[in-house]
């Protein structure tokens, strides 16, 4: 499910003003606990929302749990008057610029299009006394785990005066999960939440990627994390692969099959990856000074000096290795080690990409 680019800055002003706004009081039915069947070993844990539907996927995935932790104070303390910018040679970098990318995606689809539903604030710990365990954007799909389901009921069905947000009433169940739909129906908009014992999953058959109707889509996910159809890595051994090599991180993009590039949330049409069948990258916290990044990628006769100068290339400690089709990539960030315009290690990296959203989605004084 894709925030449209486009409309992110027509939209700022209104999402920020209410996505600030504290609704409760209502009550809902809450979920019944459940236990989701586990993923392999080998595999990330968001594997299981991932689902080669139409044979192609784009997504982003986000450890909020962790990365929440280092990136808290700029939420509060970012400037609306400064507008961040990566420097270039991390814009050019294949293991660091879709990261980035993803997380503002992520953070701009939580801040902008969730905000009419009453959960623009849901990253926001004052909100729903809790913050997600993670979130995971796909071009069908947002999923946040670890959530208050009664919290989130609550907010979905509380009825509300203000003209932007919206009012929901559970109307379908799909297992454990409870589903709601606008009390009143909008043009452009065929949304439908669903509610599990901690997880949320938003769906619109609007969003670019979906082929089906949204509970079609609801279904799909679902029964993909209660392991009862297929998941992405288990209908593509390619794209297992990928998962098992680069996905790995806290923060994780990817991209697999032919997605529609130019309505897409990451932009992995670096040089010499045009025609790649898949990439997923990441990038994982060591420590307050140290990260790491990973990057895998299926690639026909892939030009390896030329990846060679490209991916991991902002960091140290760089490895990039090619066998056959496959595409394997490697490298650290020292804050205390990396000098001049590079000094901008993983964390600040994060900083900035936090910045970046937050000057967009706070209203001007």
């Amino acid at each position: 499910m894709k925030p449209n680019r486009r409309d992110l800055l027509k939209r700022a002003s209104t999402a920020a003003m209410i996505a600030t706004v504290g609704l409760a009081g209502a009550t809902t039915v809450g979920a019944h606990p459940h236990s989701r069947p586990a993923v392999d070993d080998d595999l990330p844990e968001y594997s299981r929302w991932l689902t080669l539907e139409t044979g192609d996927l784009e997504f982003v995935s986000v450890d909020w749990e962790t990365v929440g932790e280092y990136v808290e104070d700029e939420l509060e303390d970012a400037q609306t008057e400064d507008d961040p910018e990566l420097p270039a040679e991390f814009e050019a970098d294949p293991m660091i610029a879709p990261v980035s990318e993803g997380m503002i995606s992520t953070y701009f689809f939580v801040g902008l299009t969730l905000a009419p539903y009453g959960l623009g604030r849901l990253l926001d710990e004052t909100t729903f006394g809790s913050t997600p365990h993670s979130v995971v954007l796909t071009d069908v799909a947002f999923v946040a785990t670890g959530i208050d389901s009664d919290k989130i009921g609550e907010q979905l069905t509380q009825e509300t005066e203000i003209e932007f947000i919206r009012q929901f009433e559970q109307t379908d169940d799909i297992g454990d999960y409870g589903v709601y739909m606008p009390v009143e129906d909008v043009a452009d908009d065929d949304v439908l939440i669903a509610v599990g014992s901690e997880e949320l999953i938003v769906a619109d058959s609007m969003a670019v990627g979906a082929s089906d109707d949204s509970m079609a889509i609801l279904e799909t996910v679902i029964g993909a994390s209660d392991d009862e159809i297929d998941r992405a890595s288990d209908e593509s051994e390619s794209f297992e692969w990928l998962l098992e090599t680069g996905g790995h991180g806290d923060v994780t993009a990817g991209q697999y099959g032919d997605p529609a590039a130019d309505e897409g949330f990451v932009d992995l049409a670096f040089e010499g990856l045009e025609d790649a069948e898949g990439i997923v990258s990441s990038l994982t916290i060591e420590d307050e000074t140290t990260s790491t990044g990973d990057f895998a990628a299926i690639i026909d006769n892939p030009d390896e000096d030329a990846l060679q100068e490209r991916i991991g290339a902002s960091g140290e400690d760089q490895s990039v290795t090619v066998d056959g089709d496959r595409v394997t990539g490697t490298a650290t960030w020292r804050e205390e080690t990396v000098t001049g315009t590079q000094s901008l290690q993983f964390l600040i990296l994060l900083d900035r990409t936090i910045q970046r959203s937050v000057a967009v989605l706070r209203p001007s004084p």
